[in-house]
C-alpha cells in the first residue's frame, strides 16, 4: 500500500488595530523597518536516488561462473524435510560433473546409490539390491527432479533464469548473495541458491515444495580440476538385474 504524505500548511494572520481619536493624533516617530527575511539562493537539495537494483549484475556473474565451470567434484549433504508428516531424512555422498553433460552422484548414507547420466540416459544402480534401473534422462527427471535439485544444473544456469522470475537478496557486508527463482507458470515452487560471495558458487540449494523442503549443501568443491572421464562410464556388475524403462 502506498504510503501518502500530508503536507499541513500554518498561515498566521495578523488582525489590523483600529483606535478612533477625537483629537487630531500626535505625530508618532517613525518605525523602523524591519530587515527584509534573507532569501536563500542555494539549490533545493537533491532527491536521495534509489539504490541501483543488484539482480541483473549478480545473475550475469553467476551465469558468468557456469560459463567458466568445466569440472566440479564435491561432497554434498543433503536434508529432505517431509513438514506435513514430521519427518526428516538425510543423505551425503559425492558428485563430479564434466561440461556438458556428464553427472556421477554416489550415496554414501544411508543407503549406497550411484547416479550416472550423459543427460540423454541415465543409470541408477543400488548395490544392495543387486539392481541397476536404466531410462531416458528426461523420464527420470519429471519423475525425480527434487531429489537432486541444486545439483542438476551446472552448465545451464542461463536457461534456468530465462524461465524463471527472480528475487535477489543479501550481498551485504560480505555475506553470501542469495538468488530465488519461482515459475513463471505452472507448479508453484521456489528454488533459492546460496552464492559464496567471492566467485559467485552456488554452495547451497533449499527447494521447497508444497510442503517439502530440500536443502542441498556442496563441501570443498574442486573447480576445474583434472577428472578422468572414466568414471562417468557405467557398466552393471556380473550378477545385477538390470530394469529398462521407456518414457
Amino acid at each position: 500500500m502506498n504510503k501518502i504524505l500530508t503536507a499541513v500548511l500554518l498561515l498566521a494572520f495578523a488582525p489590523g488595530v483600529y483606535a478612533q481619536q477625537k483629537a487630531a493624533p500626535k505625530k508618532q516617530p517613525a518605525l523602523k523597518k524591519a530587515p527584509a527575511a534573507a532569501v536563500s539562493t542555494a539549490a533545493p537539495a537533491a532527491q536521495a536516488q534509489p539504490a541501483p537494483d543488484p539482480a541483473p549484475e549478480v545473475l550475469e556473474k553467476l551465469k558468468a561462473w557456469d560459463d567458466r565451470l568445466e569440472t566440479l567434484q564435491a561432497d554434498f549433504t543433503q536434508e529432505v524435510n517431509f513438514k506435513e508428516a514430521g519427518l526428516k531424512q538425510n543423505i551425503e555422498g559425492t558428485l563430479r560433473y564434466a561440461k556438458p553433460n556428464l553427472l556421477r552422484i554416489e550415496h554414501v548414507k544411508p543407503a549406497r546409490q550411484v547416479v550416472v547420466t550423459d543427460k540423454a540416459d541415465i543409470w541408477i544402480y543400488k548395490p544392495e539390491d543387486k539392481q541397476a534401473v536404466r531410462t531416458s534422462w528426461d523420464a527420470w527427471r519429471r519423475t525425480q527432479d527434487q531429489n537432486f535439485s541444486g545439483i542438476l544444473d551446472f552448465g545451464n544456469y542461463s536457461a534456468l533464469t530465462a524461465r524463471n522470475r527472480t528475487a535477489v537478496s543479501g550481498g551485504k557486508d560480505g555475506r553470501p548473495w542469495k538468488i530465488t527463482f519461482t515459475p513463471r507458470s505452472g507448479a508453484a515452487y521456489s528454488l533459492t541458491l546460496t552464492l559464496d560471495p567471492a566467485d559467485y558458487f552456488p554452495a547451497e540449494a533449499e527447494l521447497t515444495v508444497d510442503s517439502t523442503v530440500i536443502t542441498t549443501r556442496l563441501l570443498a568443491p574442486v573447480k576445474n580440476g583434472p577428472l578422468d572421464k572414466e568414471i562417468f562410464k557405467f557398466s552393471p556388475p556380473k550378477g545385477v538385474e538390470v530394469l529398462k524403462f521407456k518414457d
